[in-house]
């Protein structure tokens, strides 16, 4: 029977969709391994957009990425169809990748149980409402359910992000070219959320950035923030006082997704606004140090594999009836700043 079971094994094409979004899509790469444990020798490929390709660089247990195309629906879905999938695990569960799953033909369809989306998938998963586990989130254990209809049963899995030897190599130049070496205490900032309402207010970051020089004189700190958000930057700058100023690196620049996180693979730390730079930085384990807005749950991105270094802070932590983030003064988590750059930097 195991011969038996080793052969179709050897034929199985599993298909999963992760449409869109970073921090979903390295989320969902919890699922490649196990899968791949399960069926060594299967072919496992993943279905994204393509601006998302790059969280996805390195992995080793992927063997093709294939790319949503909105513009020629049909023509990607009889593509998928031809593939002749074994199994189709639809982590996005929304109608059109529904839709897609349930015409690949696959023998086994997985998808999240909804009135409107039930009906694409022979193995609907009803999602649980409380984790198992502490240091992962509903966000992880969510996408491992679906595995549940294959008997892969739960096991603790975080994120992980692949860097390629020569992106290292590069990051290594990048810090040269800045004047910095692997050997300093670089702290990486997630300078600013993706939104407004995801930001902590510009005043408070201003305060935070003074603290991490008061408390680490020696810090050098790289401020990482997208190209629209320059200006904010600059006012940024004006706030800070001229010790702090004289820490930041001025002139630091990533090109794109796989440069910023080489180089916040060689930096001790990482702090600031959660988003999808928090969730890379855990996910390449630095230890980090995460600023939630307060309309994010900490259940649904709070998750660690090093619960012993990371930090979460939020503020109905601090103060519990608010949902102002004018509250969330920086004079309330000092002491929590202070412990975890002693710890990251100089242990």
């Amino acid at each position: 029977m195991k011969k038996q079971s080793q052969s179709l094994a050897d034929k199985i094409k599993i298909l999963i969709i992760q449409k869109k979004f970073m921090g979903d899509i390295l989320v969902s790469s919890t699922t490649f391994p196990l899968l791949k444990k399960k069926f060594p020798d299967a072919e496992l490929s993943v279905l994204l957009e393509e601006k998302h390709k790059q969280i996805l660089y390195g992995n080793p247990y992927l063997d093709h990425l294939i790319f949503w195309d909105d513009q020629n629906f049909v023509q990607m879905m009889q593509n998928i169809r031809r593939e002749n999938f074994d199994i189709v695990i639809d982590l996005y569960s929304k109608i059109d990748t529904g839709l897609l799953t349930l015409f690949s033909g696959a023998k086994k369809r997985i998808g999240f149980f909804k009135n409107y989306t039930k009906f694409f998938y022979n193995n609907p998963v009803k999602r649980r409402q409380k984790a198992i586990s502490d240091n992962t989130t509903l966000g992880i254990e969510h996408r491992l359910q679906l595995l549940e209809p294959l008997d892969i049963k739960f096991q603790e899995i975080f994120p992980k992000t692949y860097i390629l030897d020569e992106e290292l190599e590069n990051a290594k130049k990048i810090l040269t070219q800045n004047g910095l070496k692997t050997d300093d205490s670089l702290v990486m900032i997630s300078t600013f959320g993706s939104s407004k309402e995801k930001t902590y207010p510009l005043e408070y970051i201003a305060k935070v950035l003074d603290n991490i020089v008061k408390f680490q004189p020696d810090s050098k700190i790289l401020c990482n923030y997208l190209p629209f958000q320059k200006e904010l930057f600059i006012k940024l700058m004006n706030m800070v006082t001229d010790i702090t100023q004289k820490a930041i690196v001025k002139e630091f620049d990533t090109k794109n997704l796989r440069e910023f996180a080489a180089v916040t693979s060689l930096c001790k730390c990482l702090i600031g606004n959660e988003g999808g730079a928090t969730n890379l930085s855990k996910s390449l384990n630095i230890p980090t140090f995460t600023i939630f807005a307060p309309h994010i749950q900490l259940k649904g991105w709070a998750w660690t594999s090093n619960p012993k270094m990371d930090k979460f802070l939020h503020l109905n932590d601090f103060v519990p009836e608010s949902s102002n983030y004018s509250d969330f003064k920086p004079e309330l988590f000092e002491d929590q700043l202070k412990d975890f750059l002693n710890r990251a930097l100089n242990d």
